[in-house]
């Protein structure tokens, strides 16, 4: 996994993890709910009966665009 930075806050009632990556970087994501760096996958879908892996986000463009501070 990539260097990258996570935050965790709280917004209007909602727990939020806001994670800042660079182009070309990829990240994991739980789906099955049962990792212990949720909502970063961990590989604990490995163990469990089920077909669930992690969706995989990958940044491929840059985004400069985007407001780092928005919802």
């Amino acid at each position: 996994m990539p260097k990258h930075h996570t935050e965790t806050y709280e917004s209007r009632g909602h727990i939020r993890t806001r994670v800042k990556m660079r182009k070309g970087e990829a990240i994991s994501l739980c789906r099955c709910w049962q990792s212990k760096k949720f909502p970063l996958c961990d590989g604990t879908h490995n163990t469990l009966d089920n077909d669930r892996g992690p969706a995989i986000i990958k940044v491929d463009c840059d985004l400069d665009f985007l407001d780092p501070g928005a919802d």
